[in-house]
């Protein structure tokens, strides 16, 4: 019996190959995990700015529901460091708006832009008595702007000034534009009383700024 040799041919990945398959796994996995923290970063950056425009519309839209009912308002600011003290000022918290500003009007208009006050903003009465209560002695609300504090603060009443603006939120700049508060009866006006908000802030750590600006008409008939 004759005998009979067979031979087997090995094959597999040499050590090239490997080296070069292990490289463009290498990249591809590099590339991969650049585009994620890309993604990742940009998703924290979309929802910071929207967690910033929801509170500032939040805010706003606050301020436009009791200023568009109310009546009779007073818009002023106040300069210095003592800005939210003194016994006339209807931004210090010890004071009431009521016997300071009784029913008395007044505009805001550009003249005063950027001439540096410490405080600016809008006292007027409710449209009602569901926020202030009918038995309250002083029935006006304010809604201003804390230069120092960098934020929007509301007083109802003769209670203290509360901040209506995230504490994630720095407020760098703010106005209020009032125009036409005459009565229209007084014949020195005829249009009803608007209000202009602008407002300019930017996250805590942040140097993105975020502005946003409505206007505001009173709903009550201005005779």
């Amino acid at each position: 019996m004759g005998m009979h040799t067979s031979s087997r041919k090995e094959s597999g990945f040499s050590l090239i190959e490997m080296i070069v398959s292990l490289g463009i796994f290498s990249v591809i996995v590099t590339t991969a995990v650049g585009a994620l923290l890309v993604l990742i970063s940009t998703n924290q950056k979309l929802q910071g700015e929207q967690s910033v425009m929801t509170n500032l519309s939040f805010a706003l839209d606050s301020m436009t529901r009791e200023i568009r009912t109310g009546y009779n308002y007073y818009c002023d600011s106040t300069y210095g460091a003592e800005a939210t003290g003194g016994p006339n000022n209807f931004f210090n918290d010890d004071n009431s708006q009521e016997e300071i500003i009784g029913t008395d009007t007044l505009d805001c208009d550009r003249t005063t832009e950027n001439q540096g006050h410490r405080v600016q903003g809008l006292s007027f009465y409710e449209g009602g008595n569901s926020v202030i209560g009918a038995g309250s002695s002083d029935r006006r609300i304010l809604y201003y702007y804390d230069a120092e504090a960098q934020t929007i603060k509301r007083r109802v009443g003769d209670s203290a000034a509360q901040s209506i603006i995230s504490s994630g939120l720095v407020i760098t700049d703010a106005e209020f534009l009032v125009t036409g508060t005459s009565p229209q009866s007084s014949g020195n006006n005829i249009v009803q009383p608007t209000v202009t908000i602008s407002i300019e802030a930017r996250e805590v750590g942040e140097d993105k700024v975020y502005r946003l600006q409505t206007t505001v008409t009173q709903r009550i008939l201005d005779l």
